[in-house]
């Protein structure tokens, strides 16, 4: 039985994850250390706030108040969503074909409120989600599975009953240990590695998604 799907955001929903390897790297450019795409397609899922912990501590960079860039990394990721932020395809498709079906949804994500809200007008995609609810929230962030456990108790399902939507790995593993079914969609880059086979089922995009899938998910 399907009680609600959780969404992920991005990377899954919206074509956000460039704007985070830009943000990320730019903000510890202009503090002389470099870092590469790869080093934060790595922390792909985890918290903003967590992420730039490891940047400082790892990078010599704890002079540097962990907000700070915390901040200028959020506002560079707003401003490219506001102003270039894409759906990825097949969203309008499952939220769709949730909705002919009758099923609750709602988006947990690593991204903080403010980000999430940027996403959800860019999106239009208030009259459909149900619940927006952000790691920011929780005592820790993805792989942990608090976000998803609290949504499903807001929701007021089980999380037994739940289908989460994912792309990143720390997501996956979220999931799963909040006992919930997982859909991974990952980026094209991470797709067969062995590690993302941790999902219940790998699509190439959204655009996949059948009822019938769903269903036998869940059987």
């Amino acid at each position: 039985m399907i009680e609600a799907v959780i969404f992920d955001m991005d990377g899954l929903l919206i074509d956000s994850e460039p704007f985070w390897r830009a943000s990320h790297i730019s903000a510890l450019a202009r503090h002389d250390v470099v870092i590469t795409e790869d080093d934060v397609r790595a922390m792909a899922g985890k918290r903003t706030d967590e992420v730039v912990r490891y940047w400082r501590e790892h990078h010599g960079l704890t002079h540097v108040p962990n907000e700070n860039l915390e901040t200028e990394i959020a506002e560079k990721v707003i401003a490219n969503i506001n102003l270039h932020g894409e759906e990825l395809p097949g969203v309008r498709k499952v939220i769709a074909l949730l909705e002919e079906h009758s099923i609750p949804m709602a988006l947990a994500s690593s991204s903080s409120p403010e980000i999430i809200t940027a996403v959800m007008n860019k999106l239009a995609l208030a009259k459909h989600i149900k619940l927006a609810y952000s790691a920011k929230n929780e005592q820790f962030g993805k792989p942990h599975p608090g976000v998803f456990l609290t949504t499903a108790k807001k929701l007021g399902v089980r999380a037994e009953n739940c289908i989460v939507f994912e792309d990143a790995l720390s997501g996956i593993r979220a999931a799963k240990a909040a006992g919930m079914k997982c859909v991974a969609v990952p980026e094209a880059v991470n797709r067969d590695k062995p590690e993302f086979r941790e999902a219940d089922l790998i699509l190439n995009s959204l655009s996949e998604v059948t009822w019938p899938m769903l269903e036998t998910l869940m059987s």
